[in-house]
């Protein structure tokens, strides 16, 4: 994979095979992070004789959710927020040190994103002890007036697009930016970060991150529910954080051209008439802004 050569220059310590213990530990994050979040949801069917639960269960999802989402944020705040410390007491290894708490803290975003494709009322081992949980978990849209006999198949058709849609887009972004680019290696080697004037900045400031929105949409539109609502709009919050985060480190390197390049193109967003930009992109098909 492109900027693959370039990573493994920064991390000495993972030589050969040693290098996918990174998104090894990731996946691992993900999985507990998943895990944490089902096992919150269903505490109170497990103690349903517990008034104080079977009256918090509604609110559990968001609660654990929104725990998920600082504490990930947080790791991948670290890689930012302790740079100059590590890079004085470590040098140019700083960055190997610092790259897994950045990989764990990315990897916590998919259980936000698949926490809010989750049916909360299908959980085992037992229906919800509250009945606002189930209202809460189902579709909204045949109270939009759908009949229930093609409103499961709408769901399914709209969140597919969008899982397309998104995954296409993350793909690109990796194929055309490279691995060193994704992971942030100019963070901690500046010196050697150039800037890459590819024709999709001309409509679009982060396309990883709106790959990272598109599938978050999907999953809301998958179960189109309160909660899908609601956790998909902490997962965004998390891509919008990080965005804001990532922008104010390229403000303070360019300055006011930065500033007026944000106020020219969408952050998160592709407007109607950049379309065919952004379908070239997709197409992974190169093009340097004229």
């Amino acid at each position: 994979m492109k900027g693959m050569e370039r990573l493994r220059e920064k991390l000495p310590n993972y030589p050969g095979k040693r290098i996918y213990l990174l998104p090894l530990r990731g996946i691992v994050a993900a999985l507990l992070g998943y895990i944490f979040l089902i096992a919150l949801d269903i505490v109170p069917r497990l103690f349903n004789s517990v008034e104080i639960l079977v009256a918090a269960e509604p609110f559990i999802p968001f609660l654990g959710s929104l725990l998920v989402a600082v504490f990930g944020f947080w790791l991948i705040g670290t890689l930012w927020n302790r740079r100059e410390s590590m890079k004085e007491k470590y040098g140019n290894l700083a960055y190997q040190y610092m790259i897994s708490r950045g990989v764990m803290g990315v990897f916590l975003v998919p259980p936000l994103v698949f926490h809010a494709a989750t049916s909360i009322r299908s959980l085992p081992p037992g229906p919800p002890a509250s009945p606002l949980t189930i209202q809460w978990s189902s579709s909204l849209l045949p109270w939009l007036g759908i009949p229930p006999e093609i409103e499961l198949w709408l769901r399914i058709i709209m969140s597919g697009l969008f899982l397309i849609l998104g995954a296409l887009t993350v793909r690109s972004a990796l194929l055309t930016f490279g691995l060193d680019y994704m992971t942030v290696v100019y963070l901690y080697f500046p010196e050697e970060s150039e800037v890459v004037d590819h024709e999709i900045y001309s409509v679009l400031r982060h396309p990883a991150y709106f790959g990272g929105t598109l599938l978050t949409l999907a999953a809301l539109l998958f179960r189109f529910s309160v909660y899908s609502i609601i956790l998909s709009i902490i997962a965004y919050l998390v891509f919008r954080l990080q965005a804001r985060r990532e922008e104010k480190e390229l403000v303070n390197r360019f300055g006011d051209p930065y500033r007026e390049y944000m106020k020219r193109v969408p952050a998160l967003h592709v407007r109607f008439r950049d379309i065919p930009t952004y379908v070239r992109f997709l197409k992974n098909t190169p093009h340097e802004v004229a």
